[in-house]
C-alpha cells in the first residue's frame, strides 16, 4: 500500500510539475485554475485534471493566438510591421516563444513565395 501512495504522489506531482512549466512557457498565469489550484487538483485525480487542463489549454491557445494577432496587426499591415510587433511582444514577455512561433509560422505559410 506503501508503494502505491507513493506512485500516485510521484504521478501527481510530475503531472503538477509538467502543468506548472506549460503554463510558464506559454506566460499564462492561469488556465482555468493557477499552478496551486492545478496542484492541488493533480493530487485528487491525476489522469482526469490533465484531461481538463489539456482541453482547457487548447481553448487558452486559440485565444492567445488570437490576441497575439490582434496587437501585430490584420493582413492590412505589412509583414515585416507584424513581425517587429511580434518581436517587440516576444522581448518584453507578453507572449511566449511557442505563441510567437506559431505566429511567425503562420506568417511564412500565408506570404506568397517569390518564384
Amino acid at each position: 500500500m506503501k508503494t502505491l501512495t507513493t506512485l500516485w504522489v510521484l504521478a501527481a506531482a510530475l503531472a503538477a510539475l509538467g502543468i506548472a512549466l506549460d503554463m510558464h512557457r506559454l506566460k499564462v498565469n492561469r488556465i482555468g485554475l493557477s499552478a496551486p489550484g492545478w496542484v492541488l487538483v493533480c493530487m485528487v485525480g491525476t489522469l482526469p485534471a490533465v484531461g481538463l487542463y489539456l482541453l482547457l489549454r487548447a481553448r487558452v491557445w486559440r485565444t492567445l493566438l488570437d490576441a497575439a494577432w490582434r496587437f501585430a496587426g490584420d493582413g492590412t499591415q505589412s509583414p515585416d510591421v507584424r513581425r517587429k510587433r511580434l518581436d517587440v511582444l516576444r522581448d518584453t514577455g507578453v507572449i511566449g516563444e511557442p505563441v510567437y512561433r506559431a505566429c511567425v509560422k503562420t506568417m511564412n505559410t500565408r506570404q506568397p513565395g517569390s518564384a
